[in-house]
C-alpha cells in the first residue's frame, strides 16, 4: 500500500469525515487515522529488548532508524491465533511515542494480522468509544466507526502507550 499516494487524495476528502487506514486483528476491523501511518511493511527481523511489558516486542531496524515495536493482539489482549504469521504486516505510525530520547523519534512499528483499505467515514457516522471500552485498559479507542454493516474500532495511536512505557522505551534507547 502506498500511504504517500494516499495522502495526496487527502485534499479531496470532505471535511466532514475521516480517513482511515483499516487492519485486522483476528476477525475484528480496526482504524487508524491515516496521517499517523508513515508506511506499511512485511515484518521486519525483531530484536527483543529485556524488561519491555510482554506486548513490546523489540525494536527493528528501519533504513537505519530503530523502531520500537508493538504486537497489536497482545497490547489489546487478543488470543494470537494459529497460522496468522504468513500474512502478519507491520504498520509504521507517528505520534505513539514522542520525545527526542525514544528510539526511532517518534515512529512505532504495529505488529497487524493484516491491512485492508483507506476508508472515508463520515464523522456523523463515528460514534464515541462505548462506556463498557472506556478507562485505563482500553482507552486508545477513539470511537466505533460504522461503514454500512461493518463496525470498525477507531485506535487513538497516542494512546496505545501509557506515558510508563513510552518512558520505559526512551530509557531503553538511550542504553
Amino acid at each position: 500500500m502506498n500511504v504517500r499516494d494516499t495522502r495526496e487524495k487527502k485534499s479531496s476528502v470532505p471535511e466532514d469525515s475521516r480517513q482511515l487506514v483499516t487492519f485486522q486483528l483476528g476477525a475484528e476491523e480496526f482504524g487508524l487515522d491515516i496521517g499517523s501511518i508513515a508506511e506499511v511493511v512485511r515484518p521486519l527481523r525483531i530484536t527483543p529488548l529485556p524488561r519491555m511489558p510482554e506486548f513490546i516486542e523489540g525494536v527493528v531496524n528501519l533504513r537505519g532508524t530503530i523502531i520500537p515495536v508493538v504486537d497489536l493482539r497482545k497490547r489489546f489482549g487478543l488470543e494470537i491465533a494459529p497460522g496468522t504469521a504468513k500474512k502478519v504486516r507491520m504498520l509504521i505510525t507517528r505520534g505513539a511515542v514522542r520525545g527526542p530520547g525514544s528510539a526511532g523519534g517518534d515512529l512505532l512499528g504495529l505488529v497487524v494480522d493484516g491491512v485492508r483499505e483507506v476508508l472515508h467515514i463520515p464523522r456523523q457516522q463515528i460514534d464515541p468509544a462505548p462506556a463498557a471500552a472506556r478507562g485505563l485498559q482500553a482507552d486508545f479507542i477513539g470511537g466505533v466507526g460504522k461503514v454500512g454493516d461493518r463496525l470498525v474500532i477507531l485506535v487513538d495511536i497516542t494512546k496505545i502507550l501509557s506515558r510508563q512505557e513510552r518512558e520505559a522505551l526512551a530509557e531503553a534507547g538511550d542504553a
